[in-house]
């Protein structure tokens, strides 16, 4: 067990049970990453995925803090916009407490766009590239259009495989923008993106209407909204990471969504500097960058 590292109950409990991936396992991983994760997730409220017995079980989803979470654990007070009531969601400001959600089973952390200290000031934007098939070349391809896109804007992009289907792009920003200017923008890059690559890309949210295209979620953009955070895993077989990758590494045809797992994510950074370590420093003024 690594030197620190907090009880783990039940260590042998299987949770990803085609690999046979234990919980002792999926709580050293968080414990291990955290210093590239925490970035990611401090300061911000966090919707949590929680499986007591395993992905082939089904697992639920938790934004209030239970009661019986110790005073180590964080609480943030965010507002509901519908009710004004304000909902006591859980924060992670160590690796201890890391580990210790994972020892709840959590498997997967889910952050949103926004810092708790000022939830109404978006400090990115995300675009979900999600095909329709299980074809990553549509994918890469329309990824490469859209860093294309964004760089014609002066805008910094930053991608990440999501453990899943397909990736996500995400463009550091300033505080200054309310996520209606947010929403807006993110919704004319994605309709500049379509026009560019009709036959590649739709905003069409009724799959059954999306053919075989890429569809460009930017409907994230808003408020309370979340997206699966870098590092965590996906309560999927295979134990699959959401990997921060370069650009570079999006043209390999190596780099698919689900390569990098629980087994072999911390051999890939002990080999390399991490992609998103200047993700703070390339933040933009969102205002200034658009027409």
């Amino acid at each position: 067990m690594p030197r620190g590292l907090p009880e783990v109950t039940h260590p042998d409990k299987i949770l990803f049970p085609y690999n046979r991936y234990t919980k002792r396992e999926v709580v050293e991983y968080y414990w291990k990453i955290a210093a590239y994760m925490l970035p990611f997730l401090n300061r911000r409220p966090l919707t949590l995925k929680i499986y007591p017995d395993g992905i082939d079980r089904k697992g639920f989803i938790q934004k209030h803090v239970p009661d019986h979470y110790p005073d180590s654990i964080p609480r943030l007070q965010v507002p509901s916009r519908e009710s004004g009531e304000l909902i006591r969601m859980v924060a992670v400001k160590n690796p201890l407490g890391l580990a210790w959600l994972a020892n709840q089973n959590v498997l997967e952390f889910h952050a949103p766009l926004s810092l708790a200290r000022d939830l109404e000031q978006p400090d990115q934007m995300i675009f979900d590239l999600d095909p329709s098939d299980n074809d990553f070349e549509k994918v890469r391809e329309l990824a490469f259009a859209l860093q294309s896109l964004l760089a014609e804007r002066e805008l910094p992009a930053f991608i990440k495989t999501t453990g899943s289907r397909g990736v996500h792009i995400h463009v550091p920003l300033r505080h200054g923008t309310d996520f209606h200017q947010l929403k807006e923008a993110s919704r004319g890059l994605a309709e500049s993106l379509v026009g560019r690559c009709p036959e590649l890309a739709t905003l069409e949210q009724r799959k059954s209407a999306r053919g075989d295209r890429v569809y460009i979620d930017y409907l994230r953009n808003e408020y309370a909204m979340t997206a699966i955070a870098p590092y965590s895993l996906r309560a999927l077989e295979g134990a699959p990471v959401a990997t921060p990758i370069d650009w570079e590494e999006l043209g390999s045809h190596n780099t698919r969504p689900r390569r990098w797992h629980l087994k072999n994510i911390l051999r890939r950074l002990g080999a390399r500097d991490d992609p998103w370590q200047d993700f703070a420093r390339h933040r933009v003024d969102l205002r200034t960058h658009l027409d």
